[in-house]
């Protein structure tokens, strides 16, 4: 009898904490069941996290965001998180659930230490630029373009976004590429990378006076940068 009496008070205690868990807390328990086991691209090893404890640290944040669903960096959390594993998937079910709240609870909505967001599109387009310049620099194709294509559809009017679908069209030989980047040359006449892809585009086409033509506006914008 001691004993179930015992186990019960156990599970009543934690069953406190977790509703009385600050989301601090939720964040430091979802870290402490990490585990790190190398990551092998086609080109690198390097650091990565175990993909069992992955799920585990998630299925935490998972009871973090039902009683804090405005957190967003909780929810960037698992972004990061199944990065962690190139699990494109999961980050892109997650980077839809942030999306929709900062469409339609954006007041409500809030970083660590409840930091409000004053640009929304300005942090989606921070965050997907992390995740697809890692999968760009794993030549991890598909992700690449899930990523990329998801980040297009929520910022259309990204000159990152342009950028990365862009690039994703150039390597598939696909013209679609030319409209995209001359839409991010139309919003950011100077950007070094859309100067840059543009002189790619032509040269692939053969357009050397085209080529040169942005050859040109590189070297009178980029030289220093």
């Amino acid at each position: 009898m001691k004993k179930i009496l015992i186990t019960l008070f156990t599970i009543c205690i934690a069953q406190t904490f977790a509703a009385k868990a600050t989301p601090e807390q939720w964040i430091a328990k979802a870290n402490g069941v990490l585990k790190e086991q190398p990551r092998i691209s086609s080109k690198y090893i390097y650091p990565g996290l175990e993909p069992s404890s992955v799920f585990e640290a998630s299925a935490i944040l998972d009871s973090a965001t039902k009683e804090y669903p405005y957190r967003i960096d909780m929810w960037l959390g698992q972004v990061q998180l199944f990065g962690e594993i190139n699990e494109c998937g999961m980050q892109s079910k997650f980077f839809d659930k942030i999306n929709t709240l900062l469409k339609k609870k954006k007041d409500k909505c809030e970083l660590a230490g409840g930091k409000k967001i004053d640009d929304a599109e300005k942090l989606l387009e921070k965050e997907f630029t992390l995740v697809i310049r890692k999968y760009f620099e794993l030549e991890y194709d598909s992700c690449f373009e899930i990523m990329s294509r998801q980040m297009y559809k929520y910022l259309p009017n990204s000159v990152e976004a342009l950028n990365f679908l862009s690039i994703h069209y150039m390597l598939q030989k696909n013209d679609s590429a030319l409209a995209l980047l001359e839409r991010a040359h139309k919003i950011a006449p100077t950007d070094c990378i859309v100067l840059s892809n543009l002189a790619l585009y032509y040269k692939r086409k053969g357009d050397t006076k085209k080529e040169d033509e942005y050859k040109k506006k590189q070297d009178l914008f980029c030289k220093e940068k």
